[in-house]
This record gives structure tokens, sequence and C-alpha cells, in this order.
């Protein structure tokens, strides 16, 4: 088992975090094209399980 430092575990969990606020406050605060972007990044959590619960495990299969 390998030793991971703090900032090696949490570096992308917190920024799929801070995206997905920030797609949060844009989705309340913007009316316009860029609403877009903001379900996307909304939307990145669920597309990124999803990932790692129906393909990466075929893949290694």
């Amino acid at each position: 088992m390998r030793n991971h430092s703090l900032t090696h575990i949490f570096l992308w969990p917190a920024v799929i975090a801070v995206v997905s606020f920030a797609g949060l406050v844009t989705a309340l605060l913007v009316d316009d094209a860029r609403e877009l972007l903001s379900d996307a990044a909304v939307a990145l959590p669920i597309v990124i399980a999803a990932y790692y619960y129906w393909i990466k495990p075929r893949a290694k299969a």
C-alpha cells in the first residue's frame, strides 16, 4: 500500500467541488449562453461517477 499526501488524496475531489459550486452559482445568476457551461459543470460529478461505475470496470475485464 502506497502512502499518499493529503494533497494527492483531496486534489481532484476539491477541484470537482469547486467546479460544481461555480456551476451552481452561475446557473442561479446567468440566463444566457453561459447556462450551458453551468449545466456541464453541475453534471460533471454525475458523469465521473457513471464512468467509474459502468465504463472503467469493463475496461479492466
